[in-house]
């Protein structure tokens, strides 16, 4: 009975104490802590609030929008389903208490793991690699000499999507106009169909931000970098001229994919040339 009345008084702490806890640091993109979904509780919520959730807590990783790794580091408590700002680390001794309580449902392991499909997002990189190999196994066999344009092209476009929505953001937001751009870049860069609702439907998925510029350009070859640019080049000369908060971000983006002056500014020539010619038909 004492072990019972000190779990119901845990139980009322960490409730109170839930609103003042630890904030988590998700940085979406990129790197940080997370919390998933495990089970409700019937901890009582603090002034009749919204109810207290057991979650995952866990560390991932994120490059290029593809998860690098996922890893449980325990449970926690969180309000809204686990989708709160802030949440409370429970140690094993808690959980237990919990349990014994009658707080926490029974069949909760004492210690955390992720299922099936936790683990395989956890590690989409590797699965993707695999998945890509596998499929150039199975198109070079019976095409014999044919060269395939499959998996390349969509990489390229991410790559190419991120720089051009930096650049159309550069002076405000993006509009109908610029993403008519971008659909018309991406098909014609890539070979593939593109629409205004693709494009627009990629841009709500991915959210770029500027940031995410710093990886743009990683792990491409130098001819595909070159591409990446003359698509932000060609967002940002859409209108007849550069402003000054375009110019920042292209020339940022050549910086950062190592692109000279010399190919720079030849990359600006074409699509001056190209878009005269586009006038004059």
């Amino acid at each position: 009975m004492r072990r019972l009345f000190l779990s119901f008084s845990s139980a009322l702490a960490m409730g109170v104490t839930l609103f003042a806890a630890t904030p988590a640091q998700a940085t979406v993109g990129q790197y940080g802590t997370d919390l998933r979904f495990v089970t409700h509780t019937t901890i009582p919520s603090p002034g009749g609030g919204e109810a207290i959730a057991l979650c995952h807590l866990v560390d991932y990783m994120h490059v290029l929008f593809i998860p690098v790794y996922t890893t449980v580091e325990g449970y926690a408590l969180a309000t809204g389903d686990c989708t709160a700002e802030t949440y409370r680390d429970l140690s094993t001794e808690n959980l237990m208490d919990l349990k014994a309580a009658g707080f926490v449902p029974q069949n909760v392991p004492d210690t955390p793991h992720t299922g099936w499909a936790d683990l395989a997002w956890g590690h989409a990189w590797l699965i993707i690699g695999a998945i890509g190999l596998l499929y150039r196994g199975l198109t070079l066999l019976p095409m014999g000499r044919r060269k395939r344009r499959a998996a390349a092209p969509d990489t390229l476009a991410i790559h190419s999507l991120v720089a051009m929505s930096q650049v159309a953001v550069a002076d405000g937001t993006i509009d109908d106009r610029e993403i008519r751009q971008i659909s018309t870049i991406l098909t014609r860069l890539t070979g593939q169909g593109y629409s205004m609702e693709r494009v627009a439907e990629l841009l709500q998925r991915l959210k770029p931000t500027p940031s995410d510029l710093a990886q743009v350009g990683a792990d491409l070859t130098s001819n595909d970098r070159q591409i990446v640019l003359e698509a932000a080049l060609n967002i940002a000369v859409a209108d007849g001229e550069i402003h000054p908060s375009e110019y920042a971000v292209v020339s940022d983006l050549a910086q950062r994919m190592k692109i000279g002056a010399d190919q720079f500014r030849a990359a600006l020539h074409r699509i001056s040339a190209h878009m005269s010619m586009g006038q004059a038909a």
